[in-house]
């Protein structure tokens, strides 16, 4: 592999790393956070857990329900998740996580994989899919969105900002 190509993948890799963190923490902030997301994990049982993972030994995120919301875990503390939403491969991860591509589309093109709980494993797209309407700008959240929802001006700003700054506090203080 020549240095530039080693050097794009290297790249690509800490994208995909930053942007499971960053997915992790947001959605540990907005399902305490915003009643739909909230309101859609409830039925999930407490101790539920996923994996979203890049194969064979690619980047990964933990999550774990619990005290109502999610929070993210190490894959030590998993243990086997009760769903496990596998990218094939780097560059379908990367197509995906950089909005280049939706979760439905990348999922029926067979870019990945989930194993296990079905319904919840759709329960926790609808949540990623909220977290996109309210974190991406519109022009870009319509593109890979199956549907964008009603979302008003003061909702998306609101949740935005809860959000980012849920996620910074993650990041920088350590909040979960």
């Amino acid at each position: 592999m020549s240095q530039s190509l080693t050097w794009l993948w290297r790249i690509k890799r800490w994208y995909i790393r930053f942007m499971l963190a960053f997915l992790g923490h947001a959605l540990a902030k907005a399902s305490r956070s915003d009643s739909i997301i909230s309101k859609e994990l409830a039925p999930l049982p407490e101790n539920f857990c996923f994996a979203m993972r890049v194969m064979p030994a690619g980047p990964a995120l933990y999550m774990k329900k619990s005290g109502g919301g999610m929070k993210p875990i190490t894959r030590e503390a998993a243990g086997k998740p009760h769903v496990d939403i596998q990218f094939k491969h780097l560059e379908h991860a990367f197509s995906t996580l950089s909005f280049q591509e939706g979760t439905t589309d990348a999922f029926a093109r067979e870019r990945m994989i989930v194993d296990g709980d079905i319904p919840a494993s759709m329960r926790l797209v609808r949540c990623f899919e909220r977290l996109e309407a309210m974190t991406l700008p519109k022009l870009i959240a319509r593109r890979i969105m199956r549907q964008y929802p009603a979302l008003t001006l003061g909702e998306k700003l609101s949740g935005a900002c809860r959000i980012y700054l849920g996620v910074l506090g993650g990041f920088v203080l350590g909040y979960k």
